[in-house]
């Protein structure tokens, strides 16, 4: 029989992690870390985090990471009570290249192969370069595939088709099993500047007929006072905002390339030039011939690369380091220049002294990529105000809307419904589908 065990994404969002089992394999759909129960008992941004040294120990007392044997590395397991076994696993598909879809591929076994979209991997290798993080990595199994690409592990077949989400490379998956398809949407949206993606996706997932839809909703809730932004929408109020002689400042997500699309366009329009991190240059660099429409970080005249001032760098810093402008530019000459922030480079802005300006706040969910808390939050609206900026909160999510999500549930008509990635699954009732509402560790039969 073909069952699915959900070990993550349930009643949370994010930390996807998805079991489907025949008789002849065992995969994992997603590996990634849960923003809701990571907060329960870790702040990051305050480093109250998990004990590397310690492998998954702290992880495994607060039930961050299901303890399976035969799942994790010998390292990953050391100061633990589960014992290290060989593989007793076949493969693990990543859905994108967000924290909480990937985060916890770095415990398992090297000998399990993780599979991802060709531009996923580019993506994860510049984020493990420019955050150190490549040791966890380098043993690893890693294969690509691109959409339409059907792998056979065992009795099972598994086709990755692109969906529109807010990081490039985004896939959702059709699975052949001896007793039927399943269809996992990953995280998607109809909203964006690829909806045919969605769309492509959502016509094989119903033409499969599935036994099965697992589907994210992060975004139905009792209510949402948000409005459901096109990517569109925030180009043309970016436009409107951005005119002008004040000083700009920008945040969005680091990988949220439409969005650093648009911000490039807008402040092309308008006369200025978009000043970028190296760590958005070197992502920009690695997804050349990948992702269209981007902008070249070293040659195109309307970017510059913030010349960050540290007491040493990094090797991938280097070819960067000749093209970067001084904050004391930006400073003298606020009229020419959009610069972009996140959370974590606050501080440049005291360099650049943004006074009386204009703030973009392009993110909402702490649901794409970081798990920023209420308390980042509150800081960062000191921050605001600090500096008197004159705020505007203009994002397009990367996550489809309630409506959106509904519509899909009754155009896949799947026989059973499995809700992850959201707080509310028992709203999916109003569907009419045969909604499932799953335990985490809990196994359903096909």
């Amino acid at each position: 029989m073909t069952s699915l065990t959900f070990y993550g994404g349930v009643k949370e969002i994010g930390g996807n992690k998805i079991l489907v089992e025949t008789k002849e394999a065992r995969i994992f759909f997603d590996f990634g870390e849960s923003f809701t129960l990571l907060d329960e008992y870790f702040l990051p941004e305050s480093f109250l985090s998990p004990r590397k040294r310690f492998g998954l120990r702290d992880y495994f007392e607060f039930g961050l990471i299901p303890p399976l044997e035969g799942l994790y590395s010998k390292e990953a397991l050391e100061r633990t009570g589960v014992k290290y076994k060989e593989p007793g696993y076949d493969a693990v598909f990543l859905s994108h290249a967000h924290f909480d879809h990937w985060n916890h591929c770095k415990f398992l076994h090297p000998d399990i192969p993780i599979y991802m979209g060709e531009c996923t991997k580019k993506i994860l290798d510049s984020t493990w370069i420019t955050t150190r993080q490549t040791s966890d990595y380098e043993n690893k199994t890693f294969n690509t595939f691109r959409t339409g690409r059907t792998i056979k592990i065992g009795d099972t077949a598994v086709t990755p088709i692109h969906v529109d989400h807010s990081v490039p490379g985004a896939y959702g998956f059709i699975v052949e099993t001896p007793e039927g398809c399943i269809a996992y949407t990953g995280d998607l949206r109809k909203h964006g500047p690829r909806a045919n993606m969605t769309i492509e996706f959502l016509e094989k997932a119903t033409e499969c007929e599935p036994e099965a839809l697992i589907i994210e909703g992060t975004r139905v809730l009792d209510q949402e006072k948000r409005k459901n932004y096109t990517e569109n929408t925030v180009y043309e109020a970016s436009r409107k905002a951005l005119k002008g002689t004040k000083p700009a400042v920008v945040m969005r997500y680091p990988k949220d390339l439409d969005r650093l699309r648009t911000f490039y366009t807008v402040a092309k329009e308008v006369g200025k030039k978009l000043v970028i991190s190296r760590k958005t240059a070197h992502l920009l660099e690695a997804v050349k011939g990948d992702v269209v429409s981007l902008p070249d970080p070293v040659k195109d005249p309307n970017i510059e690369i913030y010349g960050r001032e540290l007491k040493r760098y990094s090797t991938w810093e280097e070819p960067f380091l000749d093209n970067g402008i001084a904050p004391e530019e930006i400073q003298k000459y606020p009229e020419k220049y959009v610069f972009e922030v996140d959370f974590w480079t606050l501080p440049e802005l005291i360099d650049i002294d943004p006074h009386n300006g204009i703030l973009i706040h392009s993110m909402s969910e702490p649901f794409e990529e970081d798990p920023i808390s209420l308390e980042a939050g509150r800081v960062l609206d000191n921050w605001v105000s600090h500096f008197r900026l004159e705020h505007h909160q203009l994002h397009a999510s990367g996550h489809a809307s309630k409506s959106e999500i509904f519509k899909m549930v009754k155009k896949v008509n799947a026989k059973k419904v499995f809700p992850v990635h959201t707080l509310h699954p028992e709203m999916f009732r109003e569907t009419g589908a045969k909604v499932k509402m799953v335990k985490k560790g809990g196994k359903y039969q096909l």
